[in-house]
């Protein structure tokens, strides 16, 4: 997997307060043993995932039952929110006992000590059985979290529709534009769709990194910031096309595109595996047997992925409990779990996901041969400050698209915002 680990430096002063140091055991105490056992509260937006998220919490039920006396409860938010939500609860000396960290949010929990580390939590045979994802989430040395999963990206279609309308899929920017457009007016259904509005801008983020990553480019070069490259101006200018065609998702967020993927009312898009299941889950419209997928259809092989954590908020008044919960989700048994329970994501160990799921949704491989190309949407070298500049480049994204601002006069002023926010 292309992109550096995460190098922030703990202790910078970021937007949490109330928390102590990292490694400081924050504010929580160690709460009950788990022979005395507890409720273990943990946050977590995939819960409200229809049809995933019991599929995961089933899978999450093996530690009760491996520890009755410890009572696993849902901490429910949703996506949009999470960041938020939990940075608020956190700051106030609250907060879930464990939670799920988006790698994009990954520095700022870090570099303000809301992280309890977990060196030592893993048995050693365990340990060495952790993959180099894990690696985003330690800084310093000091594991601060462990890969919960990593979901990939890829472009997928509609095979019905691109029937119905006699189009092959497209390989190219070009070809999109084209086959979307074709697709709309042969079928009436929508082309293509992909988050592209402020009010999703966190989760757009990660979204529209596929297009820079696509055409060779990217944010920086671990040093200095390229924000407003030939490459990224070329894939801004591809992203844009494909929004004038006529035939895009324009004003969908992203629950309302993938609702109508389901319903068989939208051709193609690019997003996440995760994703993609949940719309074809027991789906009599849309199954997984209609679904075709491929590479994005860009200029290279790059791509993003989405990377998640869990970690033990440095709050909590259940360390002990907490530790004993992630000791057991990196045991063998654990892990053979939460593969089944999070497939199609990869875990943070090397145990696959089971075959049977995937030849019951054949679109999978596909997905996880994105992974050795992708990279993180955290910028490198500006980890910590990768809000400020997102919010500066997705702006200026957002008035090429309902401005009709050139592209490259779009990212020139985005990377003066960007250099400016991180002085």
């Amino acid at each position: 997997m292309r992109g550096a680990a995460l190098g922030v430096a703990v202790g910078l002063g970021l937007t949490l307060s109330g928390c102590a140091g990292a490694g400081g055991g924050g504010q929580g105490g160690e709460g009950p043993s788990v022979e005395e056992g507890g409720q273990l509260t943990f946050a977590n937006w995939q819960w409200l995932e229809p049809g995933r998220g019991e599929q995961i919490w089933s899978a999450v039920g093996g530690y009760s039952e491996a520890n009755p006396q410890v009572e696993l409860v849902q901490q429910e938010i949703v996506r949009a929110d999470y960041e938020r939500t939990i940075s608020t609860q956190i700051g106030s000396g609250q907060g879930p006992d464990v939670f799920i960290i988006p790698d994009t949010y990954f520095p700022e929990l870090a570099a303000s000590g809301a992280l309890e580390p977990l060196d030592g939590v893993l048995d050693p045979a365990d340990q060495e059985r952790l993959n180099a994802t894990n690696e985003n989430f330690a800084v310093d040395g000091q594991q601060l979290a462990l890969t919960w999963e990593s979901v990939p990206f890829a472009f997928f279609w509609n095979e019905n529709l691109l029937d119905e309308a006699g189009v092959e899929p497209p390989t190219s920017p070009e070809e999109l534009v084209e086959a979307a457009q074709t697709v709309q007016d042969e079928t009436g259904a929508t082309g293509f769709a992909v988050r592209h509005q402020m009010n999703e801008e966190t989760v757009w983020w990660l979204d529209f990194a596929n297009w820079p990553y696509g055409f060779g480019g990217g944010w920086s070069d671990g040093e200095q910031l390229t924000i407003d490259s030939a490459e990224n101006i070329e894939a801004l200018t591809a992203y844009q096309e494909v929004y004038d065609s006529g035939a895009f998702a324009v004003g969908d967020d992203a629950s309302t595109f993938r609702s109508r993927f389901a319903e068989g009312e939208v051709a193609m898009m690019i997003d996440n595996s995760s994703a993609l299941l949940t719309m074809v889950a027991d789906n009599e419209t849309v199954t997984s047997e209609d679904i075709g997928a491929s590479p994005l259809p860009f200029t290279t092989d790059g791509s993003t992925y989405a990377g998640f954590a869990i970690g033990i908020n440095a709050n909590s008044q259940n360390k002990e409990l907490a530790r004993d919960f992630v000791r057991w989700m990196f045991t063998q048994e654990g892990q053979a779990a939460m593969a089944e329970g999070l497939a199609p994501s990869l875990v943070g160990t090397d145990v696959e996901v089971p075959a049977d799921f995937v030849e019951a949704n054949p679109w999978v491989p596909t997905f996880h041969e994105q992974l050795p190309n992708a990279t993180t949407a955290v910028i490198a070298g500006f980890e910590t400050e990768t809000p400020q500049i997102r919010t500066a480049i997705l702006t200026q994204v957002a008035r090429v698209l309902t401005e009709d601002v050139d592209p490259a006069e779009a990212l020139a002023q985005a990377q003066a915002d960007a250099e400016a926010a991180v002085e």
